[in-house]
């Protein structure tokens, strides 16, 4: 049976990432548009069940695309959520959408599913894992159904995080932490899931859509990059480094504990210089 379609036009990673995990328990096949005017001739083309809006985008305001819609026969029935930050402008539209979402966004105005626990991390903002753990099974799943090939989980952390502990204080060592995510968060593309383990110490990020078979390695070597240009501009010593790499997941994994271990074993291989940083690892290479 084929799902129902929801067109996220938004340009929030956040919000992007919480509608997404929402409406894919709900039985949704999302797509993701941040500028207004490929968003326009994608409903326009293929009639979405459901939109949901940023009023503020790139290339035509929301506004725009919320008018056109309930002015065209074939496109007013479609349901709109809009979402904004300003309620104020959101009163003054000329025409009223279907539900109106204020942020930051309560997701739980949507669905409690899957999301008893919290899904921020405190000292980061980043995902938790738990959060992170919930979008990696329903990955895998669409996989074994034939949906896509295969998806990608980067993992990446500072190398002799250790001492780093060991001599600075934890005021200072969260402070670290927050800027390493805003660094980490401007390397990654805006749909891709980013969390944080304190458990691991490293960060992790999935990446859903693998259009490129080159796009991986490109998002894994900004990520190092990045991390590395921080730690340089806020002196942190230069034993400290960036360890990146990306492990390709396909259906040949039974659940997502074996691919937290293949992780865990990629990330030993680049701390051992087994391989170059960053690298691309699948399940054959670490089995051989």
């Amino acid at each position: 049976m084929k799902k129902p379609v929801a067109l996220i036009v938004e340009d929030d990673r956040d919000i992007v990432a919480l509608f997404r995990h929402v409406l894919d328990i709900a039985g949704y096949h999302t797509e993701i548009l941040m500028d207004g005017r490929e968003a326009m001739s994608r409903i326009e083309l293929f009639k979405p069940n459901v939109v949901l809006l940023d009023l503020q985008l790139p290339g035509m305001s929301g506004v725009e695309i919320l008018t056109r819609m309930r002015a065209d026969d074939q496109m007013r029935n479609i349901p709109v959520i809009v979402i904004t930050a300003h309620p104020v402008y959101a009163a003054s539209l000329p025409v009223e959408p279907d539900l109106l979402l204020q942020k930051p966004v309560d997701i739980n105005q949507l669905s409690k599913g899957g999301l008893n626990e919290p899904v921020r991390e405190v000292v980061t903002g980043l995902y938790t894992y738990s959060f992170f753990a919930v979008r990696l099974a329903f990955a895998l799943e669409q996989v074994k159904q034939g949906q896509f090939q295969r998806f990608g989980v980067l993992f990446a952390e500072v190398a002799q995080l250790n001492e780093l502990k060991r001599q600075i204080h934890s005021d200072d060592l969260n402070g670290f932490y927050r800027g390493l995510a805003d660094q980490f968060k401007l390397e990654v593309r805006p749909t891709d899931t980013v969390a944080w383990s304190p458990r691991a110490d490293y960060f992790l990020t999935l990446i859903e859509e693998i259009s490129n078979p080159d796009a991986p390695l490109k998002i894994a070597s900004r990520v190092r990059d990045g991390m590395k240009k921080f730690l340089e501009d806020n002196n942190y010593g230069s034993d400290l480094r960036a360890n990146v790499g990306v492990l390709l997941c396909d259906s040949g994994y039974a659940d997502i504990q074996q691919i937290m271990k293949d992780v865990d074993t990629a990330l030993g291989c680049l701390r051992d210089g087994l391989y170059t940083n960053p690298s691309i690892f699948d399940r054959e290479m670490l089995r051989k």
